[in-house]
């Protein structure tokens, strides 16, 4: 009979700490600031980048998940009208709220494992190279810019030094800064600087000009020019401009009709 009774002892026991601390945790997918991808699948488990975090239940609507390897950890609510809202905390003081899809669809729209890479090109092209962005009072900030290749800071304005990866970094569409970063940052990259430039560098040209020409290449010197060789009817021209958008000189290659 005693042997009986603590077996059913056991058994309860067990029966308590074996139902999974990811009962009750939603399907949602999220994008974090930083560049953190998070998914949940109904029931779990939740992954961060891919990796499964260790979850902790606190009731049926507050969950944590933490991700040992980036040092993230996830604060997973449901509130009253059954949405989730996800936050997170990692190294450094880093501190953000993600942006949740519910509808199978991540956050930043993915179909067959890529991104909707023409309207992500779209976006990205309206987007600033070139932003200033500035944490007061420790808080982290997110300045919307085109994050596409190599982003730098080329400015710093703050006595904390900033540091990629402790106190600034980047999301899809935006840099962030925290723990009192202020600096300007600029894409470098020359995909960026192509994709910007098109219509808006050819425009700069013409109005500095005072004609209307046809673009023939387009390419970056260095990290702070684009050269554009133009036809105009009075012949073949090189716009050097800016990437800031202002232009340096418009000087003629080739006249036409001697």
């Amino acid at each position: 009979m005693r042997h009986h009774r603590l077996s059913l002892t056991i058994a309860l026991l067990a029966s308590a700490f074996a139902a999974p601390a990811m009962a009750a945790v939603p399907f949602f997918n999220a994008s974090c600031p930083g560049g953190i991808d998070v998914h949940a699948d109904e029931g779990g488990p939740v992954y961060v980048q891919g990796r499964e975090t260790t979850l902790k239940r606190f009731n049926d609507r507050y969950f944590e998940a933490r991700d040992a390897s980036s040092g993230t950890t996830l604060s997973i609510s449901t509130g009253d009208d059954g949405t989730q809202q996800v936050s997170y905390t990692g190294r450094g003081g880093a501190n953000g709220i993600c942006q949740v899809s519910n509808n199978g669809t991540p956050a930043a729209a993915v179909e067959g494992g890529r991104h909707h890479r023409d309207q992500d090109r779209d976006d990205d092209a309206a987007l600033p190279r070139e932003v200033t962005c500035e944490s007061t009072d420790q808080r982290q900030v997110s300045c919307d810019m085109d994050t596409r290749g190599n982003v730098e800071i080329v400015r710093q304005l703050s006595r904390t030094r900033c540091e990629q990866g402790s106190n600034w970094g980047l999301s899809r569409h935006s840099v962030w800064v925290n723990g009192g970063c202020r600096a300007t940052f600029r894409n470098m990259s020359k995909a960026a600087a192509n994709a910007s430039a098109g219509d808006t560098a050819l425009g700069s040209c013409n109005a500095s000009k005072g004609a209307q020409g046809t673009l023939v290449t387009q390419v970056p010197v260095g990290t702070d020019y684009q050269e554009l060789i133009i036809d105009y009817p009075e012949g073949r021209f090189l716009c050097m401009m800016r990437n800031d958008g202002r232009v340096q000189s418009v000087t003629p290659i080739r006249r036409r009709g001697g």
